[in-house]
């Protein structure tokens, strides 16, 4: 467990006692989905035990931003054609968006797009290199913690992090003035619980470290985050270095790429239209 001097055990269950329930099911793929020894007949059985995360997982493995050519009719017939690799980020993906309120409010849809364009940034940057694994997954979960809060208290979270925005302030400094934790430290809490492996908890915890000593996932998701906030999509805490135009060099390569204007914004929308 991550501890804290901030952060009592009592205060953190209050803070993420208001977290949407998330399937057992997808809990416990989450925790084991990262082994390279799991078995897609593993996956495929958990899968199917919960029948409303198999029918989203079927619906974004047949969605044309997967670029599927032929239906894909059932999970073992997905991971047979992609590979449980490939599969782990849909199935992942499906089981946040099935825990989320079927109208969020604004506030939660810029949260779960701030998500998916982090967890696509950190997948795009690390599609050539097989050294950092779970990026998409780290990347995915790593403002869990704003997620709580927001559930906790949506109006005076909001409150905090538009007033951290205009002002300049640091947004974990006055999340841990507001609540006692900041969103980074409650997502190390939560990614504990559900028995991550440790790699992910540490990366998510830290991500907004920019440190060369940080773990290669932990850069990645750094990366993933900072690029999101930068494109428009969300607010995590990047918003003081962004408008120093401090920008990470990862980063502006990828402006200077072109991705983040043309084609992050295209993956975003095609996620969330598959899930519709």
């Amino acid at each position: 467990m991550l501890a804290s001097d901030t952060c009592t055990q009592s205060r953190v269950d209050q803070l993420i006692g208001r977290l949407p329930a998330f399937s057992p099911v997808a809990l416990r793929l989450m925790s084991i989905i990262s082994d390279e020894n799991v078995s897609f007949k593993e996956v495929a059985k958990l899968i199917s035990l919960d029948p409303a995360l198999a029918g989203e997982v079927l619906k974004l493995a047949n969605s044309g931003f997967y670029g599927r050519r032929a239906a894909v009719h059932s999970i073992v017939h997905a991971i047979a054609l992609v590979g449980i690799r490939r599969v782990s980020p849909i199935v992942i993906t499906a089981a946040i968006w099935k825990a989320l309120p079927r109208q969020p409010s604004p506030s939660i849809k810029a949260w779960w797009r701030h998500s998916i364009a982090s967890a696509l940034v950190a997948e795009h940057v690390c599609r050539e290199s097989a050294e950092v694994d779970s990026a998409y997954t780290a990347s995915l979960l790593h403002a869990i913690g704003q997620l709580a809060l927001f559930e906790y208290s949506p109006d005076q979270y909001k409150q905090v992090l538009d007033l951290a925005c205009s002002t300049g302030f640091d947004l974990l400094e006055r999340e841990r003035q507001n609540f006692g934790a900041d969103h980074a430290e409650l997502a190390g809490f939560i990614l504990d619980r559900w028995n991550l492996p440790p790699s992910i908890l540490e990366a998510v915890a830290a991500h907004h470290v920019d440190s060369p000593s940080a773990s290669p996932l932990a850069r990645v998701v750094h990366i993933g985050c900072f690029a999101a906030e930068y494109t428009g999509f969300g607010t995590c805490g990047c918003h003081n270095r962004i408008a120093a135009e401090d920008l990470p060099a990862p980063v502006t390569r990828l402006i200077e790429s072109k991705y983040l204007v043309e084609v992050l914004p295209q993956e975003v929308n095609g996620i969330e239209c598959s899930l519709l």
